[in-house]
């Protein structure tokens, strides 16, 4: 039930959104306000109405103020440790508190006190603001929110003995109406803004051309696939064989079509968990963890017979065919580190190239061997 009440109700990346849901945990000083804007009222009507109940409300709005200031101070103390926090306690907590407030509002029309009951109508339509605010990453939890605060207090004028004041009561449509709508429009401009940073955060990591990643941060990602105990990386380096003369010929969109083709048979080939990148032109590269030596000569094999085993189809039904050279290394095995396992790779490249193409691997610390 929690999770659908915070859900955004809008498409964004699924990777921001913790940090949308992260307003549900922030704003200290929004929860503190509230807090003591409902502990002055309370005080107030316990105050100018005698009734006994009114100063219950005051002590259970302190508790709540304590605990949503603790929740919050615990998601902060996540967020140092670099972990996130979930949201489950302080949803739980705010509505606690709105019913609370609702409920305040409801004994507060009872009495039929005119001032008391001006004081409660300011103060609920006073919340509509910042719960929209602080709550606008969940649509409906914020529209549940207000209704929890109002409905009640509308409940209590109906049996307020002031006929007059029932004109308040279809009030309550168009304003849950008009948050609603708020709401909506707020989070389709915050999720466009998230849709169009992390649209531009692909772009930069990754080729238009064909979506695989580009030269962007190529070496962090390659320490990332290193990091842990005993764990181990293959680097394949490819290069086509007689590309420049489809360009030459067929025009570039025919070499754009046989560079997109080749990049969905390094996907097939490679497995998910292989990073495949486009260093530019006809160059290739893939980086597949925790492969051995032995089965990393398989891998290069089918590899290399995906790209050249099978032709390419152009414009006007015409097939081509490319060859591939293809050089890899071995980290730990070849390499101490992701620069020389790359300077590794390209070396057994180009001597693949030297050869005529095929497939090489570059054996530490000085052999050139092994060529397929």
């Amino acid at each position: 039930m929690l999770a659908w009440l915070v859900d955004p109700t809008t498409d964004i990346p699924a990777e921001t959104r913790p940090i949308l849901l992260g307003s549900l945990l922030a704003a200290p000083g929004v929860v503190l306000a509230g807090a003591l804007s409902g502990i002055v009222i309370a005080i107030g009507a316990a105050l100018h109405t005698g009734s006994p109940q009114f100063a219950v409300f005051a002590a259970i709005e302190i508790a709540l103020m304590l605990l949503r200031l603790r929740a919050i101070q615990r998601s902060e103390r996540h967020y140092r440790a670099g972990t996130l926090p979930t949201v489950d306690r302080s949803v739980l907590l705010t509505l606690g508190w709105c019913t609370l407030q609702g409920i305040t509002a409801f004994a507060i029309a009872l009495t039929g006190n005119l001032a008391m009951i001006v004081i409660a109508t300011a103060f609920i339509l006073g919340l509509v603001a910042p719960i929209c605010a602080r709550h606008h990453a969940a649509p409906r939890l914020a529209v549940l929110l207000v209704m929890l605060c109002d409905i009640p207090f509308k409940i209590g004028i109906l049996f307020a003995g002031q006929p007059l004041l029932w004109m308040l009561l279809p009030l309550c449509l168009p304003l849950f109406a008009s948050v609603r709508v708020l709401l909506r429009n707020f989070t389709t401009i915050t999720a466009a803004s998230f849709n169009a940073a992390e649209h531009s955060r692909f772009l930069a990591g990754h080729d238009a051309l064909t979506g695989l990643a580009n030269r962007y941060g190529l070496d962090e990602r390659l320490a990332l696939l290193t990091t842990g105990t005993d764990r181990s990386l293959a680097l394949l380096c490819l290069d086509l064989d007689r590309f420049k003369p489809v360009n030459d010929r067929h025009g570039h969109a025919a070499g754009d079509a046989v560079l997109v083709t080749v990049a969905d048979r390094l996907r097939e080939v490679a497995g998910a968990a292989a990073l495949i990148v486009r260093l530019g032109g006809d160059e290739f590269m893939l980086a597949v963890p925790d492969q051995s030596p032995a089965r990393v000569h398989d891998l290069a094999e089918r590899v290399a017979r995906a790209v050249s085993g099978r032709s390419y189809r152009i414009d006007g039904g015409e097939r081509i065919e490319l060859g591939v050279s293809l050089g890899y290394a071995c980290f730990p095995e070849d390499a101490e580190t992701v620069a020389h396992l790359r300077n590794h790779a390209d070396a057994a490249l180009y001597a693949a190239k030297r050869d005529g193409g095929g497939v090489r691997r570059h054996r530490a610390p000085a052999a050139l061997t092994d060529a397929a």
